[in-house]
């Protein structure tokens, strides 16, 4: 990331950031957090503090993404290109395996890589310091197995955390009000010097300055959101990793279409004991429906219980090149009301479970709101149409396990019963 406003100098490299990252950089607090909207440099900042602590403590810390996928796509390669900055790639020893990894300094340092959904991998280890990314998306029993890690005497004992809150949950509880040993930086996305000029011409226009997404997706701030599509959804109670030996008695797929706006495909099993999972997602944007076909036999494959893939009805054509692509795409069932009954009627039992991978899932689960009428008032008619792109293709799915199912009936023959 490049920037006019300060640096820090690693060895002989500079690295320029901007004031809130210098801040957050330079810190020493025992607890402390980059608290930003989205594409204000919160992980490049993260992953820089974890290479300076491995480099600096010549302890043993933690880098901590909420899932793998995340490390792999967004934290990797800033550490990677920050490494080859600062001279520590030409040294270290990098091992990843599936799920995990480990960086190794010779003259001493060690960092662990980690994801905040199994949060048992991060038992163990005895830890100088930690670095937490996108501490929202977290349940609260991962940030506590990490804090209780913080032991090693030879280490700062430092946790630093960076997030776009998510509403007013635990983290908001823990972290978002000033307390003794805790330090709050703040930050947005005017503050990062790489972003084009027309990228808050877009902001503003497509999600207006002011709003509440606004205020949270952009600004970084805690909002208490009302008119709230699905009240009941909580982090900790509906977000569990995927099991790895789930037999899910069928699946269905839910499709969203989308170009300048995101298409999605989410995988959704149900299991024996109506628990509905959300397995994992496909989010892409500018994607021709050949690029759709081939995601779909990719989860084809690795989902052999698929029935069907739901679709978006308002694409009829999308959905007969998935057919004739060879995958058993049919219209979805289209009612809104009905279909958003179908995923919250679930939730007081916790029979909808999203895997911590679905990360615009969850996102949008704690967006998805009702239209607001000039009072101020909701309308619990008409939802916006907005951060509802995962949320529809859930309700696309869950929808088609509602409709009638056959009946079993007794008939009798003669003096003898038959089912």
């Amino acid at each position: 990331m490049a920037g006019q406003t300060v640096a820090v100098r690693p060895q002989d490299t500079l690295i320029r950031a901007t004031t809130a990252q210098r801040r957050f950089l330079a810190s020493r607090a025992p607890n402390v957090v980059l608290q930003g909207g989205a594409r204000s440099g919160k992980t490049w900042a993260g992953v820089l503090k974890a290479l300076l602590l491995l480099r600096q403590s010549g302890s043993t810390g933690m880098y901590v993404s909420p899932t793998y996928s995340q490390l792999e796509q967004a934290a990797l390669p800033h550490m990677q290109m920050l490494a080859a900055q600062m001279g520590i790639a030409a040294v270290w020893r990098i091992r990843l395996t599936p799920g995990m990894g480990r960086i190794d300094l010779p003259g001493g340092g060690t960092m662990l890589l980690r994801s905040a959904d199994n949060p048992q991998t991060l038992l163990g280890a005895t830890l100088g310091w930690a670095v937490a990314d996108e501490l929202g998306l977290w349940r609260r029993m991962a940030y506590d197995y990490l804090q209780d890690r913080l032991s090693d005497p030879e280490g700062p004992r430092q946790f630093a955390a960076t997030f776009t809150p998510k509403g007013r949950t635990w983290v908001y509880e823990v972290l978002g009000q000033p307390r003794e040993g805790l330090e709050i930086i703040h930050t947005t996305p005017f503050d990062n010097p790489t972003l084009p000029a027309d990228y808050f011409a877009r902001l503003r226009r497509e999600h207006g300055e002011g709003s509440r997404y606004w205020q949270q997706e952009v600004m970084g701030e805690y909002v208490s959101w009302e008119g709230l599509v699905y009240e009941a959804f909580d982090i900790e109670r509906h977000v569990h990793p995927y099991p790895p030996d789930a037999r899910p008695v069928t699946t269905v797929v839910g499709v969203d279409w989308g170009w300048s706006n995101p298409g999605v495909m989410t995988v959704l099993p149900l299991m024996a004991d109506d628990v509905l999972w959300a397995a994992e997602e496909a989010v892409e944007k500018e994607r021709p429906v050949e690029w759709w076909a081939a995601k779909g036999h990719e989860i084809l494959r690795r989902y052999p219980t698929i029935r069907s893939f739901e679709c978006d009805p308002s694409e009829p054509a999308n959905i007969e090149a998935l057919v004739r692509a060879g995958l058993p795409a049919v219209a979805a069932n289209n009612s809104v009301l009905p279909g958003i009954m179908a995923v919250a009627g679930r939730l007081p039992a916790d029979r909808p479970r999203g895997a911590p991978r679905c990360v615009n899932l969850v996102r949008e689960l704690g967006l998805y709101s009702y239209k607001t009428r000039s009072d101020g008032t909701s309308r619990k008619d008409e939802p916006a149409k907005e951060d509802d792109h995962s949320a529809d293709s859930v309700r696309y799915g869950a929808i088609s396990y509602e409709l009638p199912r056959p009946q079993r009936v007794r008939i009798r023959l003669a003096d003898r019963y038959t089912i």
